[in-house]
């Protein structure tokens, strides 16, 4: 018996320092417990997302036909900015001839402008002549022979 006593005995050496082992390993794991709780609360916040998941898949399939748009929208994009490149090309050559043609139409009003100055300087000649016309029942072209002559005012003296 002693012998067995010795052979248990010898045996159940090593467990003496695993005692001590032991409860720091329980001192540890005492906060865990405490986390049963927090990771319940988790638990049921997620089961919310557990509906959320099957509603984002059918999402994702509904829009896969959209990323197959993507590159038509690229060469679409490509299209527009090449248009719109040369419709700014044009703009420019409209403004350059618009510039032009506010040039041309200022030097066509000084060109108007000096031809109604010289109307109006006809005008007050005609009215001149026609006020030193003679006798209103002699013939057109004796009064015109008259006052280009000078010849009513021989005729007169």
């Amino acid at each position: 018996m002693r012998s067995e006593l010795t052979r248990v005995r010898k045996q159940t050496e090593p467990l003496g320092g695993l005692l001590p082992a032991l409860e720091r390993i329980i001192e540890q794991t005492e906060p865990l417990g405490e986390l049963l709780p927090a990771l319940e609360r988790i638990r049921k916040q997620t089961d919310p997302l557990a509906k959320v998941l099957p509603a984002l898949e059918r999402l994702r399939k509904q829009t896969e036909p959209l990323s197959e748009l993507l590159p038509a929208l690229d060469r679409l994009q490509e299209r527009l900015g090449t248009r719109l490149d040369s419709v700014h090309e044009v703009v420019v050559a409209l403004e350059s001839k618009d510039s032009y043609l506010n040039s041309t139409v200022a030097d066509l009003n000084r060109e108007l402008a000096a031809m109604h100055k010289t109307l109006d300087g006809l005008k007050d000649d005609v009215r001149s002549v026609t006020e030193r016309m003679p006798d209103a029942s002699r013939g057109p072209l004796e009064k015109a022979r008259d006052v280009l002559s000078g010849g009513a005012a021989s005729d007169k003296e």
